[in-house]
């Protein structure tokens, strides 16, 4: 892969983590020089909870690190895998499905935590992705994070969003990340 400049869409699910952590505002950092970017599918699903929205606002109209893009409603292609998606598989939700129908096409990465329904798709379409974890791999790997920061960031996630990392994993010395190198490029 080329030093390219990637758009990384990003789910609520790794939104909210980064929330709930009281860490969003690292996560454009983390993943720098790449644009971070939020479907308005996603966007919606993350303002259902109003101190999320407040949270995500800043870091969208104050801040300007994370942009809010609207659905490619026009693109045939994109619109027809969402609706096969949603036809195929009901359960998957309307954020995941939007940034796998876009990255299919647009040949953006996805950022979720939602491995069950978003990995065999992903890898069928070559399409790159990044999980909560793999992303705090990075941070480490940048040295944005230490391990202590790492394993606090896990903790808490757990704790307040039920997050489901792999029952191993209970610091981030327990993971194993995917290839990163793509984003460090």
């Amino acid at each position: 892969m080329s030093n390219s400049k990637l758009t990384i869409l990003v789910d609520a699910d790794v939104i909210s983590h980064f929330i709930a952590a009281g860490e969003l505002v690292e996560l454009p950092n983390i993943l720098k020089p790449h644009t971070v970017a939020v479907l308005d599918n996603v966007y919606k699903e993350v303002a259902r909870i109003q101190s999320r929205k407040l949270y995500l606002d800043n870091l969208v109209d104050r801040l300007k690190t994370i942009s809010v893009i609207p659905f490619p409603i026009r693109n045939l292609n994109i619109k027809r895998e969402y609706a096969l998606l949603k036809k195929n598989n009901p359960l998957i939700g309307d954020g995941e499905r939007a940034c796998m129908s876009v990255a299919k096409y647009d040949n953006d990465v996805i950022a979720s935590s939602n491995f069950k329904d978003i990995i065999p798709y992903c890898e069928a379409n070559k399409i790159l992705y990044l999980g909560t974890l793999d992303i705090l791999a990075i941070a480490l790997q940048k040295n944005i994070y230490d391990v202590a920061r790492c394993d606090k960031f896990i903790s808490i996630t757990i704790q307040k969003n039920k997050a489901r990392y792999p029952k191993h994993v209970k610091s981030i010395l327990d993971y194993q990340p995917k290839d990163v190198s793509f984003i460090l490029k």
